[in-house]
């Protein structure tokens, strides 16, 4: 990735962030820890899905994760589950961008030291933000996750004179184009179940959250709303890339795309670089019978802008600003997610076992991936892709 030089491996998960922060070794350096020998098979009623160290270490102490729990295939980083006492809350921590996320998550779902058919997961990390969408320190429930990466892509000095940016989807000959279902890869956009995450946005909407003065004065930046505002919980989409990007242009371009790939629904908030690869591995799990798609969440606060305040800054100053954001996000993450891990507990018997059905099919449904995989059954294969 061309910019992730400049703010180290331990800000991946988003799109920009302060690089003068030092954290911690993205090692598994659980404090306070004990390794079991017990082979299980555990059935934890909530898995938490994070992607590196602040994000893991969050949970640990609030929800007494001590008991870790190796498995075959883990990242080398993250080796171990950490669960309480009882098991019936977990946290596995993916390693950063797509292909440790998509490593990870099959090799869980594969694991025998868990029985995770009943299980709600939690994905839960950090994002940069879309100023139109929200500001810094705010937290987002998805209910699409977009892939930018499937493009095609030209250098925007030599783009054509009629062209705002260089992407452009796979399978079309121009920006706009939607690719036909043959030339789908099939994880374009993933559908999560609505039901599920209204009911943890409702119970989260009006919480106050974390917030830093750093980011009160960065914020004041921007001359408009919701930039300008104080941090809170909403609903809006993420978009998954491993490239770390900046500036409005580039903006503009996934939010249109994610609108296009969404048939107009998707509105793009937040970035990410794991969350497809995550979906994929679930979705095939899915498939299988190993974990229930229906039971996942997907949440992301905002660590930093994804462009800058107004023209007079190029997107580079942007970029490498300390806006402020980066630890009232990870906090923002627990004081977020708790709530509804504590809810999945409390009323498991009356409600969580049996499920929250997604919502009936409906023409165009995207729930699940964009081929129809959990819809119709076998999805329909990608026959060629047009070059040209």
């Amino acid at each position: 990735m061309l910019f992730k030089s400049l703010i180290g491996a331990a800000l991946a998960g988003t799109a920009l962030a302060a690089p003068t922060l030092q954290l911690q070794n993205s090692t598994d350096t659980t404090s306070n820890s004990t390794s079991t020998n017990s082979t299980g098979p555990y059935e934890p009623k909530v898995m938490i899905v994070s992607m590196f160290t602040p994000e893991r270490e969050v949970w640990l102490q609030p929800l007494n994760l001590t008991n870790n729990v190796s498995f075959v295939g883990a990242c080398p980083l993250f080796p171990h589950v950490a669960c309480n006492d009882d098991y019936s809350t977990c946290i596995v921590t993916t390693g950063e961008a797509e292909i440790q996320a998509s490593s990870t998550i099959m090799a869980l779902t594969l694991a025998p030291q868990f029985n995770l058919t009943q299980t709600y997961f939690l994905i839960a990390g950090i994002g940069g933000i879309r100023p139109s969408e929200g500001t810094l320190g705010s937290a987002a429930w998805a209910r699409f996750s977009v892939q930018s990466g499937l493009a095609y892509e030209l250098d925007s000095r030599q783009i054509p004179f009629n062209w705002s940016a260089g992407y452009w989807a796979l399978g079309t000959k121009a920006p706009g184009q939607l690719p036909a279902t043959a030339d789908l890869y099939g994880t374009e956009v993933f559908e999560l179940n609505t039901n599920l995450m209204s009911r943890a946005l409702n119970l989260t909407q009006g919480l106050t959250l974390n917030d830093s003065t750093v980011a009160q004065e960065y914020r004041k930046m921007y001359d408009y709303a919701p930039a300008n505002e104080p941090p809170k919980v909403f609903q809006g989409d993420a978009l998954c890339s491993d490239a770390y990007f900046a500036g409005t242009i580039l903006s503009d371009v996934w939010s249109n795309y994610t609108k296009l790939m969404t048939n107009g629904e998707g509105n793009y908030a937040l970035t990410a670089q794991e969350d497809n690869a995550s979906l994929e591995a679930f979705m095939r799990a899915s498939v299988g019978g190993l974990v229930d798609y229906s039971r996942i969440m997907l949440l992301r606060t905002a660590s930093d802008f994804d462009s800058a305040p107004n023209a007079t800054f190029d997107a580079l100053t942007a970029f490498q600003a300390e806006q402020g954001a980066f630890e009232p996000a990870v906090q923002n993450i627990l004081i977020v997610g708790r709530p509804v891990v504590e809810d999945i507990h409390k009323n498991w018997d009356s409600l969580y076992a049996a499920g929250i059905a997604p919502p009936a099919i409906t023409n165009g449904s995207y729930y699940g991936d964009d081929l129809g995989t959990l819809r119709n059954g076998t999805a329909q294969a990608r026959r060629f892709r047009r070059s040209k």
